[in-house]
């Protein structure tokens, strides 16, 4: 049952551009979902530009700060600010981070930490950074939602917070992700020159952790079997220490592009024959997830989270070798009934996977914290 007071609750929106990124697909969608289950609150969207879907929404009312100094700025200036003059009855942080000196009850989302996990994957001076800031907002968060059960305990174990303290909510996949015709996927291949291709794809960052080259090697390997098949990859390189991925994408059968327009992924994702995402660490990954609802199966590495959520919906790879992933992606462009198999279960739990779903969870939370009112 929801509360019965009516609630003002500040959602931080700033990862919410034209471009977003996994956060800001999660709490643009979470945030949609919430407003239509929870029409007796107002929720107050901080955003950097004016997002169109929230002025359709009787409930959201938005506010517009722009920036140009970087996250911590904005969110310790104007949204800060603005949350002192606008007292809300709840604050919604789902960008790792609070406010520096925001006293009120708050919701903080942390999707992983990584940082603390593996460090080598950060610059020493940005692993200083966000243990202190997320340390500092751990502690002065009510509650805290994270994206899977592996999460919530590297959570514990990292920053010695209590398991009653954390609350798990799995992610949704948007109802555009799904298969297109096949009449679509024949012109998008012919547009891309990939016609009679077998093609292995990659979505998301390019991080170390998530072995692109482990990935080139392994295709590389198959195409003595399969001299037709081509790797696709759509990301941009943000990895640390630098792993020179121009070059090492610089083959005549890889296609890179850094980014697409967010409405053609559905389209890219029915095309390719399978999704490959050999990460070490996720605190959830929506690509496979994604990838899945468009009746694509992805091959994962056997770590974290993606064993967690995945495990029945994958081919998964045990260990990082170039012939193990070789030999699982072999067997999802050659293993028809498995991969039938696999796609025919996700179907029959999409309905779990739904941001509905994600949202009545929230509201569980936001009930949980909001029972009393606190002044910023």
């Amino acid at each position: 049952m929801g509360l019965k007071k009516r609630l003002k609750i500040a959602v931080d929106c700033y990862e919410v551009a034209q471009k977003s990124t996994g956060v800001g697909r999660v709490v643009h969608n979470l945030l949609l979902s919430l407003c239509s289950q929870q029409e007796s609150h107002e929720f107050l969207a901080y955003t950097r530009r004016k997002i169109q879907a929230y002025s359709k929404c009787r409930n959201i009312k938005q506010y517009v700060f722009p920036e140009d100094k970087g996250y911590f700025r904005w969110q310790n200036g104007p949204f800060y600010k603005s949350l002192k003059e606008r007292k809300p009855d709840l604050v919604i942080a789902p960008n790792y981070t609070l406010p520096f000196f925001i006293k009120s009850k708050s919701i903080l989302f942390e999707h992983d930490v990584s940082f603390a996990s593996h460090p080598e994957w950060y610059s020493k001076k940005e692993v200083f950074k966000r243990k202190f800031l997320v340390k500092r907002s751990l502690k002065k968060a009510s509650l805290i939602v994270t994206l899977s059960g592996a999460s919530r305990e590297e959570i514990i174990n990292h920053f010695s917070v209590t398991s009653d303290k954390i609350r798990v909510i799995y992610l949704g996949v948007e109802e555009k992700f799904s298969p297109v015709s096949n009449k679509r996927i024949s012109r998008w291949k012919k547009e891309k020159g990939l016609t009679d291709r077998k093609i292995i794809g990659f979505l998301g960052s390019i991080f170390n952790r998530r072995n692109i080259p482990l990935l080139v090697e392994a295709v590389r390997l198959l195409r003595k079997e399969f001299p037709e098949a081509v790797l696709y990859i759509i990301g941009k390189d943000l990895t640390h220490p630098t792993q020179h991925i121009e070059k090492i994408l610089g083959e005549e059968w890889i296609f890179w592009e850094k980014s697409i327009p967010e409405d053609e992924l559905p389209v890219y994702l029915s095309s390719w024959d399978v999704l490959a995402y050999l990460s070490e660490y996720e605190g959830f990954g929506l690509p496979p997830l994604e990838a899945l609802a468009c009746g694509t199966v992805p091959v994962l590495l056997k770590r974290s989270a993606l064993e967690e959520i995945y495990s029945n919906y994958s081919i998964m790879v045990e260990s990082p070798s170039k012939e193990k992933v070789k030999s699982c992606l072999k067997e999802a462009l050659t293993d028809k009934d498995r991969v039938k198999s696999i796609i025919s279960s996700f179907n029959q739990k999409r309905e779990y996977f739904s941001w509905d779903r994600a949202a009545e969870e929230m509201k569980t939370v936001i009930n949980e914290v909001a029972s009393e009112r606190s002044s910023i």
